[in-house]
């Protein structure tokens, strides 16, 4: 008796879960939108600071995954990628200060557009500009660090839309407005030895949208869920992985590799971005001159 009960709770966990996946297959076929994102979340800085004059510059290539589809037998590239220029430095042996500043160029199409098959190609413009400070500490075990920055920041997303209209009319649509983001972002950095760091980073982010300027009809921006993106900020929480590579021979410069997620908390919904990837090149320009200096020396 007691496993034909587990048996039977084995089979409708399957039951429920293949359910939910069809629901979700269904919801993303028959959806009678097509996502117009209004968010993108940016690389995390999360400087590896131990001590006072401490410092960081790193520029990141940030993409999201996409994919080529194909409209009315034109291909057209879907796109999100941009880059990520992070600046930090140690004021003191705990506190520091950093700026950012966030771009992206995206594209994104459409297979339904109010129940009909469409050509809809939407494309997007986001820059924002960060300035935040933050507490840093050292473990007793020095190869631990943990941190916590908040910030502001400012800047503008817009994006353009072109498709037809129920009536299989082209038109054309745009939408603008400018962005406000307020974060605070705890990290936990593992070091090792070998000039190689770990980060667990988890930013939350609340968001406002406001000077909005569109054509987008009443019932459209209701469709798309444009409508009411300036009653209230939209929350989310950002979690990132973050790992730095060193160089024994040339200290001062780094490799950065990164991954983060977009989770919208905030009941109000709106389409966004889910992840950024992220890769660049991190410096600090003291270590580095420093280097640079004693090799010129010998």
């Amino acid at each position: 008796m007691i496993q034909y009960s587990v048996l039977l709770i084995s089979n409708y966990k399957k039951l429920i879960t293949n359910c939910l996946l069809l629901i979700a297959v269904c919801v993303s076929l028959f959806s009678c939108y097509s996502p117009r994102y209004v968010y993108s979340p940016a690389a995390h800085n999360v400087p590896v600071f131990t001590k006072k004059g401490d410092s960081k510059l790193a520029a990141n290539y940030s993409f999201n995954l996409s994919e080529n589809t194909i409209k009315d037998s034109v291909p057209v590239k879907a796109k999100a990628h941009g880059y990520d220029l992070q600046a930090a430095y140690a004021i003191t042996k705990h506190w520091a200060v950093q700026l950012n500043y966030f771009q992206r160029t995206e594209r994104n199409t459409g297979d339904f557009d109010t129940g009909i098959r469409d050509s809809v190609v939407i494309n997007y413009k986001r820059n924002l500009a960060e300035i935040g400070g933050g507490y840093f500490h050292l473990l007793k075990n020095r190869q631990s660090l943990f941190q916590v920055f908040a910030g502001i920041g400012f800047g503008k997303s817009s994006f353009t839309d072109d498709g037809k209209d129920p009536n299989r009319v082209y038109r054309n649509r745009y939408h603008q407005m400018n962005v406000t983001k307020v974060f605070i972002q705890p990290a936990f950095t593992v070091m090792s030895k070998k000039n190689f760091a770990t980060t667990f980073s988890s930013r939350l982010s609340a968001v406002y949208f406001t000077n909005i300027n569109t054509n987008y009809t009443a019932a459209e921006l209701d469709n798309y869920k444009l409508d009411g993106l300036n009653y209230s900020p939209r929350i989310f929480w950002e979690p990132a992985i973050v790992n730095t590579f060193g160089f024994k021979k040339l200290p001062g410069l780094k490799l950065e590799f990164q991954l983060g997620f977009a989770f919208l908390v905030s009941r109000r919904f709106v389409d966004a971005r889910a992840f950024n990837l992220s890769g660049g090149l991190l410096f600090d320009l003291p270590k580095l001159f420093a280097f640079t200096q004693h090799s010129s020396k010998n």
